[in-house]
């Protein structure tokens, strides 16, 4: 069949039903295939970049993979800090590069780049170059199951526009299941003896498959479970067994504090996700998909490498039917004596409790890095696996409204909210167009404080000045009003409750949260 075709029934035979993609003078071979099929969803944007984020989102909500698809020079070049972010956070991308005429390079053609692929080395798990039609589905699929293997991530591969008019041959290879069984001996020893275990799960574990082993591993073992951020909903936080992120300060630090024996799972323990916030580890053992990140930040009494599912069953078999001195119960009401002086003593924490209560449980909720934001990081309760997006990679901003445009997508049923500070917003608002375009159902809220919220706080507190990151904002409701995208402005969060409250969460729908600046969670 004809390459461009090739690429749909490929796509097809993975299940692949939605990509992401800007159009281009190298991609108009495609676009005409896509066109004509009616089983793929091809979601136009307006900037590279922010398609970027609407496959991030999507993959990040669905557990598939993000089809993105750009054009050679410019296009390429757009993607690189979305590329970056999924790297960083573990999202599975599959970038296809529609490329140009490689013999021609050094001529001046458009849009050229000597080795693009170049560009993306240390920010993927591989690049891949097409070079002749029999290469294409071979390498396609290779570049695809890669993206999805442990530990995903994004992939690039370079397909010349040539072949999409060409005869392509079209056959998929073969790929076996791995079976693994872990030598968890040596987590043996070092369990011996220990009466305070805790878990700590990250992304690795956001599998539903894996949810039982580990609810009944912590459960009937009495084992306190906490989280990264990256990890939010592994485990329900309402559950008897879950007390949150790890960052947080009262019980989850207590928790920690007493802990005879860290178990982290699924978690690379980087800087940013534990280090940074002032958690201390004491014996630790340290199981993942892979061991590139062992040892990084935290010093290992044993460290296992390989696949999670097989380490929860091995753990299960080691654990036996012991019983740890923990009192869940205990810590529960604790945690929940600590909850009620927040809400009455923090705005944020106000918010949150706002906002929970007013969505759906099941409620994809996709936040910037904001203030709103980190106060979700820290105290907003999840209830499902993938109902809690926020981009910790290399932590971008300009991210919450694309990605809650492809969480959406990817999540048709689900209700999706979200969250934007102004000065995020702003710059990706051009795909409210999209929105309105596709009629995809996001409500969003835009938090304005009339500022780089975070960084005031920073210049204020740190150097006496005060106003140094303000901004000027267009009227967010109007805006979105140009678009025909219903909006409303509420000025404090009961109002902000209420409104939610009444949403009917099947149609677009813009919220201006029109509120001042208040302190962050780590103070």
């Amino acid at each position: 069949m004809l390459g461009k075709d090739a690429i749909l029934h490929f796509f097809e035979k993975k299940g692949i039903k939605n990509l992401f993609h800007l159009p281009g003078i190298h991609t108009l071979p495609f676009n005409e295939a896509i066109t004509k099929n009616p089983r793929i969803l091809s979601i136009r944007g307006r900037h590279e970049s922010t398609l970027a984020s609407m496959a991030d989102g999507y993959a990040r909500a669905t557990g598939e993979a993000g089809i993105l698809i750009v054009t050679p020079g410019p296009g390429l070049g757009n993607v690189v800090s979305g590329c970056m972010e999924a790297f960083s956070d573990d999202v599975p991308l599959l970038i296809i590069h529609i490329d140009t005429g490689r013999k021609d390079i050094g001529k001046g053609i458009l849009h050229e780049l000597v080795e693009p692929e170049a560009i993306f080395r240390h920010i993927t798990k591989k690049t891949f170059c097409v070079s002749i039609a029999d290469e294409l589905i071979p390498l396609l699929d290779d570049a695809f199951c890669l993206a999805m293997a442990e530990r995903r991530g994004p992939v690039m591969i370079s397909i010349p526009y040539t072949l999409f008019e060409k005869e392509v041959p079209f056959t998929l290879p073969a790929r076996p299941e791995r079976q693994e069984r872990l030598d968890l001996d040596e987590i043996e020893h070092v369990l011996a003896g220990k009466k305070h275990p805790v878990i700590i799960g990250g992304k690795g574990l956001m599998r539903e498959e894996l949810r039982p082993l580990l609810e009944s591993l912590c459960v009937d073992r009495s084992i306190p479970f906490l989280t990264t951020t990256a990890g939010k909903g592994v485990l329900s936080e309402y559950g008897p067994c879950a007390f949150g992120n790890i960052m947080q300060r009262g019980t989850a630090r207590r928790i920690l504090d007493s802990a005879d024996v860290v178990i982290a799972l699924g978690t690379r323990l980087r800087d940013v996700d534990a280090k940074r916030r002032g958690i201390k580890i004491k014996d630790l053992i340290h199981i993942d998909t892979n061991g590139a990140w062992m040892g990084k930040n935290y010093a290992g009494a044993c460290v296992v490498s390989g696949d999670l599912n097989a380490a929860l069953v091995e753990l299960h078999e080691v654990l036996g039917r012991a019983r740890f001195n923990w009192d869940l119960e205990g810590l529960k009401r604790q945690q929940e004596e600590e909850r009620s002086s927040l809400e009455r003593d923090f705005m944020g924490f106000h918010i949150m409790k706002a906002v929970r209560e007013a969505i759906p449980l099941e409620t994809v909720t996709v936040w910037d890095l904001s203030l709103l934001g980190y106060w979700a990081e820290y105290y907003f309760p999840v209830e499902f696996q993938r109902t809690f997006i926020m981009p910790r990679g290399i932590s971008p901003i300009f991210y919450a409204l694309p990605a809650g445009i492809g969480a959406r997508v990817g999540r048709p049923d689900t209700p999706c909210l979200a969250i934007c500070g102004d000065g995020s917003f702003l710059p990706s608002s051009a795909e409210l167009a999209v929105i309105r375009e596709y009629n995809i159902p996001l409500v969003t809220i835009v938090y304005n404080n009339r500022s780089y919220g975070i960084l005031e706080d920073y210049m204020e507190s740190s150097y006496g000045i005060k106003g140094s990151m303000g901004l000027t904002n267009p009227d967010f409701v109007k805006l979105a009003g140009s678009f025909g995208i219903e909006a409303k402005r509420v000025t404090d969060p009961d109002r902000l409750k209420d409104t939610l409250c009444r949403l009917r969460w099947d149609e677009p729908c813009l919220i201006e949260f029109d509120f001042p600046i208040f302190p962050s969670p780590w103070k």
